[in-house]
């Protein structure tokens, strides 16, 4: 078995291809499942759409999935489209997104912070009166708050900042403190492999994170981060193998908010290894 569960589509405005797209890019490349989960909409400024090509606009987010729906039943048999969305966590705004995805019928969704207030992480002008260790130090006990929070399945692209400037991919204290906290909180986190078609030139998190991870026994899956439908999977063969040499025995999968767990061997096989 071989998953994808961070992908993108036209709706938030920075990515390319219709959902059917990236489900047709997942079923050439023998993937079995595939997850959907686009940007959700940014809700905590005035206007419903802040920044259009950042995440999509709050009226769209019904027909996003009804449209994930229709695929899944479309699909079946062939492969198993996974309902999910890559959410924003902000302080303070538990109640509300508790209640909002709690209200759509889910497989998975993937807490990210991508914005600490109004500053968002991949900005490299450092907020007014900011210093970058502030920040940096913002940053985790955010992810720290969302591990916490109950609403997510998988904690997303978990050292992100790295491609701004703002941290690197060391394990530091606070980082080694953030995955006891994810590890207690029992959520998953990715291997996003998008960091690896950046400048930055490293995976999500790091391998020094990813070992640590492993150690502490905190479950991972995949994602491409894919933007477009043709990178879909893209750099899974070697995501898996550096899994397995960071010590993972399995990946994670979702049904119904529920996880469950692929042998890394499984996922190997399925790519021809």
């Amino acid at each position: 078995m071989l998953v994808d569960y961070h992908t993108h589509h036209y709706r938030c405005g920075h990515a390319s291809g219709t959902l059917e797209d990236v489900v047709k890019s997942a079923l050439a490349r023998g993937l079995t499942e595939i997850g959907l989960s686009d940007h959700s909409p940014i809700y905590h400024f005035d206007e419903p759409q802040p920044f259009p090509n950042t995440a999509m606009h709050p009226d769209e987010l019904p027909r996003y999935v009804d449209e994930m729906l229709e695929l899944r039943e479309r699909y079946a048999g062939r492969i198993a489209v996974r309902l999910g969305i890559e959410s924003d966590y902000i302080l303070g705004w538990d109640d509300f997104y508790r209640e909002l995805w709690d209200g759509y019928p889910l497989d998975f969704v993937i807490g990210s912070v991508h914005w600490l207030g109004r500053w968002n992480v991949f900005w490299r002008e450092l907020p007014d009166g900011k210093s970058r260790e502030q920040i940096y130090e913002e940053y985790f006990l955010t992810v720290q708050a969302a591990a916490k929070s109950g609403i997510f399945s998988i904690l997303g692209h978990l050292d992100v900042p790295k491609t701004s400037g703002h941290m690197n991919g060391q394990l530091t204290p606070i980082v080694r403190e953030t995955l006891h906290v994810i590890k207690e909180a029992d959520v998953a986190l990715e291997l996003n492999t998008s960091g690896w078609r950046k400048t930055v030139n490293e995976c999500y998190p790091s391998p020094e994170i990813l070992r640590y991870a492993a150690e502490l026994g905190i479950p991972v899956t995949l994602g491409s981060d894919a933007h477009s439908p043709d990178l879909v999977g893209a750099d899974f063969d070697r995501a898996l193998n550096l899994l397995a040499r960071c010590g993972f025995q399995a990946i994670a999968r979702f049904e119904g908010r529920r996880r469950y767990m692929i042998p890394i061997e499984e996922a190997l096989i399925a790519l021809g290894q």
